[in-house]
Formats: C-alpha cells, sequence, structure tokens
C-alpha cells in the first residue's frame, strides 16, 4: 500500500510534551493535491507551522519547539521546491522529543481536555488538613443551630451495648459547644497545638483532658487553654486537681497534652508562673458564646465574661448553607449513616490516618502547596498554549479557540466544584483523612470533566 501524505491541519503529537497540537502548513503557494494543502519539509518553523505541546519532560518547562527536519519525505514529489512529508515521518526537535503524525486526530481537540488549573486551584486547599477540619466542624455547627441537627434527638443513638445512649444531650452539647471553641479560635488567629485530634463526631463520647490548648505568635506570643461548657455545666474537681487549675494543667502537659516540646516548655513556665491564659468558653442554648477568664486555682474571674463570635461573610454563609443542604439529602444520609461508613470511622487504620494528618498537618500542607501551586502554574501554561496554538491557526475567535477557552474555564469551575461535593462525600464516608482524599479526587475528577464539557458547550455561546 502506498504512503499517504499529510494534509494541513493534521495533529501532531510530541513523545516529550504533555499535550497534542495542530499542523498548520504555509509552504503550499496554494497548491492543492487531492484538494488538500499538504505539508512539506519546509513546514518545519516553530510557532508557525508546529505549536508548542504544552509542558516539555526534558526541560520541565512550557514547550519551546526547536525542530530540526522531518526524516522522511518523498524526493520525486515537491510542492513550492520542497519536498512532501510521507505520513509515517516524524519531526526530530533538538530538545530530544520525537513529534509524529495522528491520522485519525486531526482537529486537535484532545490539547484541550486537561482541567490542570482546575485541578490544582480545587484540590490544593485539601491538602491543608485544617480546611478539611473546619468544614466537617463548621457543618455540624450550622446543622445544629439551623434545627438539623437535634442536642436533644427523639431517637438517640445507641450506646456500645446496643441501647439507646440517654447521656445524647450532655455529649452532644459538650461537642458542640468544644467544636465552636475550636472555630472561633482558628478563625481569630489561633493555632490548635494539642496532640489530641479536634472532635468531628457530635456523638464521640468525651473524655477526660483539655478541650483547647492555643497559641497565636510563636513561643514569644500568647498561650490559652480552654474548657467548652455548654449551658450551665461548670468546672469539676478531679483526681488532678480542679480543671483548669495550674496543678491540673501541669498534668495534662506531663502526659503529652501539647504535641510540641517547645509549646509544651513554654505553657509549663507560664503555668508555674501563673501567667498563663485560661479560661470557660461557654455556648449558650441560642449559640451565643462567652469567654470567661479562671484563676490558676480553677475558679472563675468574676465580671470579666466577654462575648465570643466567629462572623462570617455572605459568600462564607452562603457556601455553608449550600454544604448542609447537600449533607442532609437522603443519598449523603444513607452513605453516613451506612454501615459501611461507620465501619469505615471506627477502623484502627482511620483513626490512625486522622492522627498521621493531624500531627503532620502543617508539612502536608506546606507540601501541598508547593503541588499545588506547580499544577496550577502549569495548567495556565497549557491552557495559554492551546488557546493562542488555537487562535494562532485561525486567525480570529473561531471555533477551536472557543473550544480552547472553554476547555480552561470548565476546568476551573469543575475543579472547584469537584473538590467541594467530593469533601462533602468524602467526609460522609470518614470525617477527616476522607475529606481529604474526596477534596483531592473530586478536584482532580472535576477538572477533567469540567474541561472536556466546557470544550464541548463553547459553540453554543
Amino acid at each position: 500500500m502506498s504512503k499517504k501524505y499529510v494534509p494541513n491541519g493534521s495533529c501532531l503529537m510530541c513523545d516529550k510534551g504533555s499535550s497534542p497540537c495542530t499542523l498548520k502548513v504555509t509552504n503550499h503557494n496554494n497548491t492543492k493535491i487531492y484538494g488538500e494543502f499538504l505539508a512539506s519539509e519546509a513546514d518545519a518553523k516553530p510557532n508557525i507551522n508546529i505549536m508548542p505541546f504544552g509542558m516539555c519532560s526534558v526541560t520541565k518547562k512550557a514547550c519551546v519547539p526547536v525542530p530540526m527536519y522531518w526524516d522522511k519525505c518523498n524526493k520525486d514529489v515537491k510542492v513550492n521546491g520542497f519536498k512532501l512529508v510521507f505520513e509515517d515521518a516524524f519531526l526530530l526537535c533538538s530538545q530530544g522529543g520525537k513529534v509524529k503524525v495522528d491520522m485519525n486526530a486531526s482537529d486537535g481537540s484532545a490539547a484541550f481536555q486537561f482541567g490542570l488549573t482546575g485541578i490544582g486551584l480545587g484540590g490544593m486547599p485539601w491538602t491543608n488538613y485544617h480546611n478539611a477540619i473546619d468544614l466537617t466542624q463548621r457543618g455540624i455547627i450550622f446543622d445544629v443551630e439551623n434545627g438539623r441537627l437535634q442536642l436533644n434527638p427523639a431517637n438517640p443513638p445507641l450506646n456500645q451495648q446496643g441501647l439507646p445512649n440517654r447521656n445524647t444531650p450532655n455529649i452532644r452539647g459538650g461537642n458542640y459547644g468544644e467544636m465552636k471553641d475550636n472555630v472561633f479560635h482558628r478563625s481569630n488567629g489561633w493555632r490548635d497545638v494539642r496532640t489530641e485530634h479536634p472532635v468531628l463526631d457530635i456523638d464521640k463520647p468525651t473524655a477526660a483532658g483539655i478541650d483547647g490548648v492555643y497559641n497565636r505568635g510563636g513561643t514569644s506570643g500568647d498561650y490559652r487553654i480552654t474548657d467548652s461548657k455548654y449551658n450551665t455545666a461548670q468546672l469539676q474537681n478531679t483526681n488532678t486537681g480542679r480543671e483548669l487549675s495550674s496543678r491540673w494543667t501541669e498534668n495534662h502537659l506531663d502526659n503529652d497534652a501539647v504535641s510540641n516540646n517547645a509549646d509544651a516548655n513554654e505553657m509549663r513556665r507560664r503555668n508555674q508562673a501563673n501567667t498563663l491564659d485560661r479560661s470557660v468558653t461557654r455556648t449558650q442554648t441560642d449559640g451565643s458564646m462567652r469567654n470567661e477568664p479562671v484563676n490558676n486555682n480553677g475558679f472563675r474571674q468574676r465580671g470579666q465574661s466577654t462575648g465570643m463570635d466567629f462572623p462570617q461573610s455572605r459568600t462564607q454563609q452562603f457556601m455553608t448553607s449550600v454544604r448542609s443542604s447537600v449533607s442532609n439529602t437522603a443519598p449523603m444520609q444513607s452513605l453516613a449513616n451506612s454501615n459501611f461508613s461507620r465501619g469505615i470511622q471506627s477502623s484502627d487504620a482511620a483513626i490512625n490516618a486522622n492522627q498521621f494528618l493531624w500531627r503532620n498537618a502543617d508539612e502536608i500542607a506546606r507540601v501541598g502547596k508547593v503541588v499545588g501551586r506547580g499544577t496550577i502554574v502549569i495548567g495556565i501554561a497549557i491552557d495559554a498554549v492551546s488557546i493562542g496554538s488555537a487562535y494562532a491557526e485561525e486567525g480570529e475567535f473561531g471555533e477551536k479557540t472557543q473550544a480552547a477557552v472553554g476547555s480552561a474555564a470548565g476546568g476551573v469551575a469543575g475543579g472547584l466544584a469537584g473538590a467541594q461535593l467530593g469533601a462533602l462525600i468524602g467526609t460522609a464516608i470518614c470525617p477527616g483523612v476522607g475529606t481529604v482524599i474526596g477534596g483531592i479526587a473530586g478536584g482532580i475528577i472535576g477538572g477533567i470533566a469540567g474541561s472536556s464539557l466546557g470544550s464541548a458547550i463553547a459553540g453554543w455561546f
């Protein structure tokens, strides 16, 4: 069978590039063979005949093609004095790439199906474990304060013996107050330095411990320990002293209540010098909060109670409301209450994974930020190359350019939306590690799907 020649608009693929491009034949002298402008050995100029191929795996940067020559041409058939290129020819690049012709993908549309910008934008926030905790806690708080979750339910959850837990109101009230304490301090620039993982389950049995240990401004800044109380609950006397007292605090510090040695040592020094900030965070039945300072003996300092709040912008309120509506749909509630999800949440693997993420949250977030930003930069570069290549080929804002723009926009929208939905699904399965995995996976799936959909529907507008 005789070899075919390469027509204008053929899809080119480089083995070192991340995306294909479309060949533009310019050295034809208006001569058509079989009704087509056919590529010749002269059609090898960068950014004229050959557009960039996304990111180059050799240079690790955006592709800057440096074509040398087509290796298989017909010496007997020429156009404008140049030999025609055979379909099985390779265009060699001095960067080390080898470009081949794909005769079955001439429209170049595959170049737009990546969505890396959206993947980076959507997935990157979920590499910060604090975001996963914040989403979960704010969602539970919103549901309690909007009547979607009852602190005193008519049908309380079962205890380990399979009987209704009569202590549910106390448990839920305490955990609700502790979550509000966490969110308040987090939103006001405090970092939680406890070893113990924050509460993500409103039905988690309460245990002895420091409800909140916070730092703001490093070891030379502020330290605060808190005990969360709901409604009229009061500080109690324990075997190690009254809650929040110096003796009680020292005992918890000695038992590794604080994850970082530098924080623990500074808190111990301040506790012994009676300069450590101690307070009860009291949550009332209407959801309002008050800060009640406590002295080193664990007794409230009269007359110094102050209000606490963590206001949200309208956008934040809207997003929290939307997340709550999605989370409370029948399918999501069915998933959250399924034996599958409960089995995962109670497994040692999930508990250990959450604890690992909590203890290494800052380091993971730093790595995730670097990877996420890199993905965004690469995605923007690919989107820019795709749009520029399409516009250069068409010479106007035509169908291919519209598809490239639609792909870029769709990838961003899909990545952001997919990450949010994925995080909610992951939270239903296993709050914490599930939230992180769901957010990242949702960003990837949403970015790719959004890019494809955006490219497809761009021409409708």
